[in-house]
């Protein structure tokens, strides 16, 4: 493979083991969407007995994972078959009554004890439980099945935007706590943004870009990809570079090919925008970004076939240069199609 995602495993620990001195609570880490282009294999390689649990989207998530790991896997979306993930000792979410209702029937006809992480919808509106009369019928059937929650939880929608609406959340939240049984040993979890970093009451806290390095100075990146120079031709003054006219050239130029493109996750409007680096020199590409390939402007440099590109070392840069979040920068790498390799 020409082209490899790197991962660095004493900063992923390292941030972990930062983010769990702060939170002074259990960490549960989230690797959706293939750990966040990370690689969800890997990270929960990398990480091993350094967190509590690991968080997933939904079953199928789960289920690749629960041969890599022994701690408590949550499907935080909603489940489509609950035996597979009873019989593979996964934890799932609970939205409302009438779910309840269903998984409580699904129960009954197999034998099966689920274990649930209630949602509450405290301002997020996406998932949830809002209204503390459903909540109550909830508890009431719970108690009448003799089935007590695994953990209750909430998501914060603008953590980093709005503090008036976030301290509105998390009083809801703990509102919603102090109904719980106090005999039962529920676990109270948060997520959303940098949650932990906040003086709030959490048995544990949910985490995702931080772990991967972005969020807080404290932390370190743990991902970058190496790739390397393919095919290197002299344009002449006047012709185009890549697809559609993109990129025009104004004098002779030498021109580089690296093998990596929209097909592996690299965004097509970084063309002309993405900066590399090549034998220690910071250069930028040039035409529009293929699906396998993209071009650089290596003019003046010493440079051959063979030699190496690093590029993503500038994920926040990027980001920025693409109006977005780290997060989508991230995941877009869930399409990389390269190796991993943890170093």
């Amino acid at each position: 493979m020409f082209s490899k995602i790197l991962l660095n495993k004493s900063n992923i620990i390292y941030n972990a083991r930062t983010l769990s001195q702060i939170a002074e609570a259990k960490l549960c880490v989230m690797v959706k969407a293939n750990g966040y282009g990370h690689g969800a294999r890997e990270v929960v390689e990398m990480l091993g007995d350094e967190v509590d649990c690991f968080g997933v989207s939904n079953q199928y998530e789960a289920i690749d994972l629960r041969e890599m790991t022994e701690k408590e896997i949550i499907v935080f979306g909603r489940c489509e078959d609950y035996s597979l993930c009873i019989e593979n000792d996964i934890s799932f979410s609970l939205f409302n009554f009438e779910h309840l209702k269903e998984i409580l029937k699904f129960r009954k006809q197999n034998s099966l004890s689920p274990k649930m992480h209630l949602c509450l919808n405290t301002g997020m509106n996406r998932y949830g439980v809002r209204e503390k009369k459903e909540f109550e019928k909830i508890l009431n059937l719970l108690i009448k099945e003799k089935i007590e929650l695994c953990g209750i939880y909430t998501h914060f929608s603008s953590l980093t935007t709005d503090r008036e609406y976030t301290q509105m959340q998390y009083q809801k939240f703990q509102e919603f706590c102090q109904m719980l049984p106090k005999e039962w040993k529920t676990t109270r979890h948060l997520g959303g943004g940098k949650s932990l970093f906040e003086d709030f009451d959490a048995d544990m806290f949910r985490v995702g870009l931080e772990i991967y390095g972005y969020g807080d100075p404290l932390l370190k990146p743990v991902l970058s990809v190496e790739s390397e120079i393919v095919s290197i031709q002299e344009g002449k003054a006047g012709e185009h570079v890549g697809y559609l006219c993109g990129y025009t050239t104004e004098k002779d130029v030498k021109i580089a090919t690296i093998p990596l493109g929209y097909g592996d996750g690299l965004p097509r409007k970084l063309s002309n925008k993405l900066k590399v680096q090549i034998n220690g020199k910071e250069r930028l590409n040039i035409g529009n970004i293929c699906m396998d390939a993209f071009m650089v402007n290596v003019d003046k440099l010493r440079c051959k076939v063979g030699d190496k590109v690093c590029l993503f070392y500038n994920i926040s840069e990027i980001a920025k240069e693409l109006e977005t979040t780290e997060y989508e920068v991230l995941t877009n790498l869930s399409k990389f199609r390269g190796e991993r390799i943890i170093f």
